[in-house]
């Protein structure tokens, strides 16, 4: 191997592949869909709710509420899905950023600290979101089961997070059913790949440092 590949490779080796991989998919997943559903009716027929940390839309009839009556309803939850587009872009470009400047020995420190700062954020994200949405479910699981006799003779919500069930309501002769699903989106296992990403880009920066 002659010096020139030699130093090719060094070169090649000193490049935080998956610090790339995750801050490129860091800067996309705020701009990807919701990592979470819950619907009621036949493919959300007749009420849909999708969430992640960067957005929260309400769909009734397939018909999604409009930016405008989204500020009005929650101006405080609108502004904080923005603040965390903004910030979790942020965390993309400099894990990215700081992914391509290990390749220089005279950024070598500058890269070091911003895979540090970055590396871990949407792994934090990740945790959080789930804790919440256990947290959001819970609670509405245990009131549906308080006001379940009240508003339907047959109601039954989904396990915690991921699940099916099924919402009931007769007067008379005429009866009303619907599915209630809940479940993850493709977005979602997209962030825990590139939070194990975001580990591993941390762990190969160390080694690079220390090389």
């Amino acid at each position: 191997m002659t010096t020139v590949e030699k130093a090719s490779e060094e070169l090649w080796r000193r490049l935080n592949f998956f610090g790339v991989l995750a801050g490129i998919l860091t800067l996309l997943l705020p701009f990807s869909g919701a990592w979470w559903y819950l619907t009621l009716g036949t493919d959300g027929g007749i009420f849909s709710i999708l969430a992640s940390p960067f957005e929260f839309k309400f769909l009734i009839f397939n018909k999604q509420i409009s930016t405008a009556e989204a500020v009005q309803l929650s101006p405080l939850l609108w502004w904080l899905c923005l603040a965390f587009k903004l910030c979790y872009a942020y965390f993309g470009a400099a894990l990215l950023a700081g992914s391509l400047l290990s390749l220089s020995e005279k950024h070598a420190e500058s890269a070091e600290t911003l895979v540090r700062f970055s590396s871990l954020k949407l792994l934090w994200l990740v945790i959080a979101f789930v804790v919440v949405l256990f947290i959001a479910t819970f609670l509405l699981n245990s009131a549906t089961q308080l006001m379940g006799g009240a508003i339907s003779r047959d109601l039954s919500m989904p396990s915690y997070i991921v699940g099916t069930g099924k919402f009931a309501m007769s007067s008379g002769n005429f009866r009303i059913f619907a599915p209630i699903n809940e479940g993850f989106t493709s977005t979602f296992a997209v962030a825990i790949i590139a939070s194990a990403l975001g580990i591993a880009s941390r762990i190969y920066q160390k080694r690079i440092s220390s090389v």
